[in-house]
């Protein structure tokens, strides 16, 4: 724990990057630079990006970047079925299962398939594959693919029997990356507005939103205040506040003032940024500045506020009772944060 924040971190990523997976034909090393300047754009002094072009993270170095090294209590490995340029995906299915498999008690599993690689029917016996075998309890959707290949949310066609099949087996949280087009990829394939209609039709799925469908910041905004299933993710945003702080406090204020606290969501989109503590430590005392509130209504950041968004929020999506978690994880529900502690829950202590 960071203080007495729970800190359940929804998007961390077992990438592979390794020659095997990469598609050199269709723009993979393309892919993957653009991805490595991306965060190369974002870091600084105390906030550095690693350029992972070419390896695979192992599950114990995963563990000590995310559990030995930062105060995070739990996490979910997202599986990343971005197949344009990565033949299993940046961050493949198993790499993410493997992780949760070697600590259940700290990592829950994001599955992830794509209609459009594992075809229509093929992704739905897939995604139910992942559930019944490997234990998911979320699944994470890429929409566009290079050359402005893509799909829809609300295709009934194509879509909604992966959300039927989902709800039928009892994953009912499923997550999609909006915007931040990379390398070929058509930004228009990547808008927000094909939530609007599936959240109607789907009102018992929850509908997570990475990233804040930047450039579409806005209209992401606007459509998650009208449906209360659709929730948004500040993955990206909480690692953009070291470089641009007051564009980053303003999409925060914007969430606030419109969404609310309930439905928002940490992710520390490790392991491109692997200093998981840095970003805990910064969102731990980040404030709304005055001028923000006065000038544009944006709410204050208050403690009640950080504690639902740190780790509340998503405990409460994934029926995880947070005193029951702190005392499997630390013994007796005290409130924990020293690394010593963390490798006692490690090794069982």
């Amino acid at each position: 724990m960071k203080d007495d924040f729970f800190v359940f971190d929804n998007a961390i990523h077992m990438y592979k990057l390794t020659e095997d997976n990469v598609d050199f034909q269709h723009g993979g090393i393309e892919r993957t630079n653009a991805l490595v300047e991306y965060a190369k754009k974002f870091s600084g002094p105390g906030y550095p990006y690693d350029d992972i072009t070419g390896r695979e993270l192992a599950v114990e170095d995963a563990y000590r970047l995310m559990f030995d090294e930062s105060d995070t209590d739990i996490a979910m490995a997202q599986t990343v079925p971005s197949h344009g340029g990565w033949k299993l995906g940046f961050s493949p299915a198993e790499n993410n299962w493997k992780l949760k498999e070697a600590y259940p008690d700290r990592v829950l599993f994001c599955g992830g398939v794509d209609p459009i690689t594992h075809g229509h029917y093929g992704a739905v016996n897939e995604a139910i594959r992942q559930i019944k075998e490997w234990g998911a309890v979320s699944f994470k959707f890429y929409q566009a693919h290079s050359g402005g290949v893509h799909w829809q949310i609300d295709d009934r066609q194509v879509a909604y029997p992966l959300w039927e099949a989902l709800l039928e087996n009892g994953v009912n949280n499923v997550q999609f990356h909006k915007g931040l087009a990379f390398n070929t990829q058509h930004i228009k394939d990547l808008q927000p507005y094909d939530l609007e209609r599936a959240a109607q039709d789907f009102p018992e799925m929850n509908f997570i939103v990475h990233h804040l469908g930047d450039p579409f910041i806005n209209e992401t905004i606007n459509i998650a205040a009208r449906y209360e299933n659709i929730h948004l993710a500040l993955t990206a945003w909480i690692n953009q506040y070291p470089v641009a702080p007051r564009a980053a406090l303003h999409a925060i204020g914007k969430c606030l003032m419109h969404v609310g606290p309930d439905r928002l969501l940490w992710g520390s989109e490790a392991f491109v940024w692997p200093k998981v503590q840095a970003y805990i430590d910064l969102f731990a005392g980040m404030e709304m500045p005055e001028d923000l509130q006065d000038g544009y209504g944006y709410p204050p950041l208050t403690h009640e506020v950080k504690a639902k968004i740190f780790g509340l929020n998503f405990a409460k999506l994934m029926g995880i009772d947070v005193d029951v978690k702190l005392k499997e994880l630390y013994g007796n529900g005290k409130k924990k944060g020293k690394k010593a502690t963390r490798k006692a829950a490690r090794h069982g202590k």
